[in-house]
């Protein structure tokens, strides 16, 4: 037989995991409301009842919908980051990553309507367009390392990197709402990416045969 100690931890395992379903649940159903009926209509007891629970349940985790929203907007803008990341090639230069992390990252708004929907209504509501912003600022640093660690081997030309950063940064936040708005992802990649072209160094080719002798 289990002791005490085992059993307790057992029951606290299950528990949280309980704990951590229901909380995804709800996430799970405002998304599905969000996008049907837009921000501004959906309201907390829509959410509550699609996700099988009384408004009150929802309430002992959100303070209220714009809470809610913001926790369900970050959850998806961190998936998406994530699956950019997972993309990068330690091999590979600065330009090319660059242009794999954008690839990614864009090409997962694809991935999902009811997330291109809802993420495109976040940019209209000023208190959670402020939380967009703030994902973009997460990302400055990162990429300005990446451009700086480029710029130090010779793969993106000699620029400032924070200014590179931003300008780059503002481009994309362009990109991204384009593609929130279009649903399609591939024109403003290679808009993207033809961008990032333009700051590579160009490489000089290789000369075949060896060394010419003069006569």
């Amino acid at each position: 037989m289990r002791d005490k100690a085992g059993w307790r931890d057992d029951h606290v395992s299950r528990r949280a995991a309980a704990v951590r379903d229901t909380k995804e649940r709800v996430l799970g159903a405002a998304l599905e409301i969000f996008a049907e009926r837009g921000y501004h209509a959906a309201t907390v007891e829509e959410i509550a009842e699609r996700a099988g629970m009384t408004k009150g349940a929802v309430y002992y985790w959100f303070r209220d919908k714009e809470d809610l929203a913001s926790d369900l907007q970050a959850q998806l803008w961190t998936d998406i980051a994530t699956k950019a990341q997972r993309v990068l090639d330690p091999d590979a230069n600065a330009i090319d990553n660059l242009k794999l992390a954008f690839r990614g990252y864009l090409m997962s708004l694809d991935d999902s309507a009811q997330a291109r929907f809802f993420l495109r209504d976040c940019w209209a509501v000023a208190s959670l367009d402020a939380a967009n912003r703030e994902q973009l600022e997460m990302g400055v640093a990162l990429v300005q390392q990446l451009v700086a660690a480029g710029i130090r081997r010779g793969d993106v030309v000699e620029v400032d990197s924070e200014t590179f950063t931003r300008v780059l940064l503002g481009a994309f936040a362009e990109a991204t709402l384009h593609v929130l708005t279009n649903g399609h992802s591939e024109q403003a990649i290679e808009v993207v990416e033809r961008l990032i072209d333009g700051f590579a160094v160009e490489r000089q080719p290789a000369m075949s045969g060896g060394p010419r002798r003069s006569r």
